[in-house]
């Protein structure tokens, strides 16, 4: 249902209801660039939005998450609108996380060396060639959806997906590439894992990593990923 629409520096978006307790936002404009999706989270987080538990962004909209009812989206776009008055953004300094991934602890290499039609050691070279933009966090906590895979290597989801892909571990889905963060089912083809988690719910915010970072990979030996591996669990 639509309610009504903002401003937010300089650019227009529609508001719609996603529930008692949430909005979202998506730009009027039909190629939106992820860019100004998180500096519009940027922004609104800087806004200090009153009662707003979380701000969400995905790859073309913005979720506001409440901890109170939205009983009139009307009046709410207009004290959201006269809060974004005060600010303005005109570009964010996003974090670079690098990260090592254990290309032999995988479980598709077969699958994506024949639907790329390259050899495991250059599309590991590739791989690890592009810097990521984090584009959004999701489907389980600390999910890192990440863009800018060369489009050389990639690769479509698996036709049936795993009940159980192991914490770490490090897929290619499309024209993206990601990391799961915690035990969980999956349907990403697997070319490696991290040692490294990117969500300890005993942390505020429960993750270092925001939209808008960089990540880039790096190769370790499955000897390197134990040790670092076990470092990381008695932190």
């Amino acid at each position: 249902m639509m309610s009504g629409s903002l401003q937010i520096n300089g650019v227009a978006w529609t508001v719609s209801v996603l529930g008692e307790r949430a909005l979202l936002i998506k730009p009027k404009e039909n190629d939106v660039r992820l860019s100004l999706i998180h500096l519009s989270t940027e922004i609104l987080e800087r806004a200090g939005l009153n009662q707003v538990t979380d701000i969400i962004p995905a790859y073309n909209s913005i979720a506001l998450i409440y901890e109170r009812l939205v009983e009139d989206p009307i009046k709410e776009i207009g004290r959201i609108q006269a809060k974004l008055k005060e600010f303005s953004v005109s570009e964010i300094s996003p974090q670079m996380h690098k990260v090592p991934v254990c290309y032999e602890l995988e479980l598709d290499w077969k699958d994506v060396e024949k639907h790329t039609g390259l050899k495991r050691d250059l599309i590991i070279e590739k791989h690890t060639a592009s810097i990521y933009t984090v584009a959004m966090l999701g489907f389980i906590p600390g999910f890192l959806y990440l863009s800018g895979l060369d489009e050389k290597i990639s690769c479509p989801r698996k036709a049936e997906p795993r009940t159980k892909i192991p914490a770490g571990s490090v897929g290619i889905a499309g024209n993206q590439t990601g990391v799961y963060s915690l035990e969980s089912p999956g349907g990403w083809q697997i070319i490696g894992r991290t040692p490294i988690s990117f969500f300890d719910p005993k942390m505020d915010p429960p993750s270092e990593v925001r939209p808008g970072d960089k990540v880039e990979f790096y190769s370790i030996s499955e000897t390197e990923f134990k040790r670092l591996k076990t470092q990381e669990d008695h932190q």
